[in-house]
């Protein structure tokens, strides 16, 4: 079964295993390629590739050079995504702004050297830049009219900061949300918190800027920083519940792909010494404990996680279900049949996500019926806002 042997080609690229059971066929390979693109992880599966090298367990010459072909562009948008993280950060310290990368090239940081592997931070199939600022709404929105953006798109999370021609920015003055408006009362005061976690960890890729090999100076975790620094970035022990969060919400109103899982994966094995009875204090705060537990089965499943990095019980049933769905949908959801993708407006996008959510409910039933009242509730909360920010702006 060609999906044992992705598998497989995963727990290569992350240093979990040495070799496939056994060599795929020509047309397997393909089918590798494909489901590796399908999940966004091309470039970390070309590291596993690489490593069977020795083994004889190679694809056919074309392939091959297809293969190379993607890993270095992958390889040369990371360099230019670190390089623009680092100027944003630059830009909004000179405005005296604090802020922290989130998600993609913050938690890429972490990929490599946990299992012998190579460094895999520049083979992670990255995004659009995420940041956090602390300012605010309104100063966000001020920030991005003293770049020059007038109408910038907003929703109550975050922004589009165009100051990239290259690049797309999301600036977050909220970390996350959730669509249960009671649960998402108790998470905005829950990033209120934990405040100083977000900001309290700089980008330790060997202190070296792995776009150039140069060193960089050590920072403090305070702002200013200039555009030689690090990224300022969120401790581990803030990404092992938020990466997961951001897993849960893709996962319950999109679609989520094994991109996102490994990175989960990577978060986990820096948390050996991660105190887990508060994680799971929050997990069942904000009824995730059952996701949770699906996903560690994955993560043993699938990647060979090694129990002492797990924050909990694996429970297989639900792991199932969760490796089912992200082996459906693919990246983000983007390759799910069963969700229209072509859509046209908000209404188009509530249907999607209400026929995404239904084979759900069995699972998730306090979660998926709120996409209707969020959707109603953010149109009248929008409504307001934009009458508020009319007469300060």
């Amino acid at each position: 079964m060609v999906e044992k042997l992705f598998f497989e080609l995963l727990r290569v690229a992350v240093g979990r295993q040495n070799c496939l059971s056994h060599t795929p066929t020509a047309d397997e390979w393909r089918v590798l390629y494909g489901m590796a693109a399908k999940q966004a992880v091309l470039g970390v599966c070309f590291k596993g590739v690489e490593r069977l090298h020795p083994q004889g367990q190679v694809p056919p010459q074309d392939l091959l050079f297809e293969w190379i072909g993607a890993t270095e562009t992958i390889r040369a948008t990371n360099e230019l995504l670190n390089k623009r993280c680092r100027k944003l950060q630059a830009k909004l310290s000179e405005a005296g702004i604090r802020s922290s990368i989130l998600k993609g090239q913050a938690v890429a940081e972490y990929y490599g050297h946990t299992d012998g592997t190579d460094k895999l931070a520049l083979y992670r199939q990255s995004g659009d830049i995420d940041v956090y600022v602390d300012c605010g709404m309104e100063r966000a929105m001020q920030f991005a009219r003293e770049q020059g953006i007038e109408n910038a798109e907003w929703d109550y999370k975050h922004l589009h900061l165009d100051v990239f021609k290259d690049t797309e920015v999301e600036m977050h003055y909220r970390v996350e949300v959730m669509l249960n408006l009671l649960k998402n009362r108790r998470l905005q005061r829950w990033f209120k918190e934990h405040t100083e976690e977000i900001f309290c960890h700089t980008d330790s890729t060997e202190n070296t800027d792995i776009s150039s090999g140069r060193e960089l100076p050590l920072i403090n975790h305070e702002f200013p920083i200039n555009d030689t620094n690090g990224l300022v970035t969120p401790t581990v022990e803030f990404n092992v519940f938020y990466i997961l969060l951001h897993i849960y919400r893709h996962f319950l109103y999109e679609g989520v792909g094994m991109r996102q899982l490994m990175d989960y994966y990577f978060v986990l094995r820096h948390t050996d010494s991660t105190d887990t009875s508060e994680i799971i204090k929050t997990l069942k705060k904000f009824g995730m404990m059952r996701f949770a537990r699906g996903v560690m089965w994955v993560m043993q499943e699938v990647f060979a996680l090694k129990r002492q990095y797990m924050i909990c019980e694996p429970l297989e049933r639900e792991g199932r279900f969760i490796l089912k769905e992200v082996m459906a949908g693919g990246n983000f959801g983007h390759h799910d049949e069963r969700t229209n993708r072509n859509r046209n407006g908000k209404i188009d996008t509530v249907k999607a996500i209400c026929k995404h959510n239904w084979h759900l409910m069995q699972h998730y039933p306090s979660e998926v019926v709120w996409p209707p009242i969020w959707f109603v509730w953010h149109k009248c909360w929008k409504i307001r806002t934009r009458s508020k920010l009319r007469n300060i702006f």
